[in-house]
């Protein structure tokens, strides 16, 4: 049983609290993602992926170690698919953002319509 196991059985069952403990776990995990200490780059992505409540909190902590002021999405899309960074898009996660930036500018601008 790997350390990200251990630490995950050690939250589950007190995650609905809301306990300090839980965010504290997932920043130590989230550091350990970020700096890829003990972790390989190909398994960011495995631990961030993971449907449940505190891999939801070890993502949001990871994000915080970027810095996106003043960039633009692509920029900042770009900067995170570096090879010195742990973020990596597979081509089907390029293809699911490509898709999900489309319908959100679709949602933007819908209201303008032209007649065809």
């Amino acid at each position: 049983m790997g350390s990200t196991e251990i630490l995950e059985k050690e939250t589950a069952g007190s995650l609905s609290n809301g306990t300090n403990g839980n965010v504290e776990a997932a920043k130590r995990l989230a550091k350990r993602l970020y700096q890829l200490d003990r972790f390989k780059r190909s398994d960011v992505a495995k631990h961030l992926g993971k449907n449940n409540e505190f891999s939801k909190l070890v993502a949001e902590e990871y994000l915080k170690f970027f810095d996106f002021t003043g960039m633009t999405l692509d920029q900042s899309l770009r900067m995170t698919n570096e090879p010195a960074l742990s973020v990596h898009l597979s081509s089907d996660g390029v293809h699911c953002l490509t898709c999900a930036m489309m319908l959100l500018n679709t949602d933007l601008h819908g209201h303008v319509s032209g007649g065809l």
